[in-house]
C-alpha cells in the first residue's frame, strides 16, 4: 500500500511540475513579447529585443518536449507548425536574395512583422496549453 501511495505522489508531483512549467513559459514569453512590442517605438531597441524573444521562444518550444505527451494532439500539431515556420523563416532569410527590396521593407517586414507574427502564434499555443484546450 505504501508503494502505491508513493507512486501516486510521484505522478501528482510530475503533474504539478508540468503545469508550472507551462505557466512559467507562457508568462515569460508574454512578458518579453509585450516588452518587444513596447520597444518597437524606438525601432532599434525593438529589433534587438526581438532577437532575445526569438531565442526564448525557440528554447521554450524545446522545453515543451518535456511535457509533450500531456499537451494534446492539437497543440502538438500547432507546435510542429511553429517549428516549420521558424525553419522556413531562417532558410528564406539566409538563402534568399533580398537585394531587390527596399531596406525599409526588409526591416519592417522581414525583421519586424514576420517574427512578431510567429511569436504571437507561439504565445497563442502556450495559452491554449495553459487553458487545457487540447484534445488529449
Amino acid at each position: 500500500m505504501n508503494t502505491n501511495f508513493q507512486k501516486f505522489l510521484k505522478v501528482l508531483n510530475t503533474d504539478i511540475m508540468e503545469i508550472r512549467l507551462a505557466k512559467k513559459l507562457y508568462t515569460i514569453n508574454l512578458v518579453v513579447f509585450v516588452i518587444t512590442i513596447s520597444l518597437m517605438i524606438t525601432i532599434y531597441l525593438g529589433f534587438l529585443i526581438e532577437i532575445l524573444l526569438g531565442f526564448i521562444q525557440v528554447l521554450s518550444s524545446f522545453c515543451l518536449l518535456f511535457v509533450w505527451k500531456r499537451i494534446g494532439k492539437e497543440n502538438q500539431r500547432k507546435i510542429f507548425i511553429y517549428w516549420k515556420m521558424v525553419i522556413v523563416y531562417f532558410i528564406l532569410w539566409f538563402l534568399f536574395d533580398w537585394k531587390f527590396l527596399n531596406d525599409w521593407i526588409i526591416y519592417l517586414v522581414g525583421i519586424g512583422l514576420i517574427p512578431l507574427c510567429i511569436a504571437w502564434y507561439f504565445i497563442s499555443i502556450l495559452k491554449s496549453i495553459n487553458k487545457g484546450k487540447n484534445d488529449g
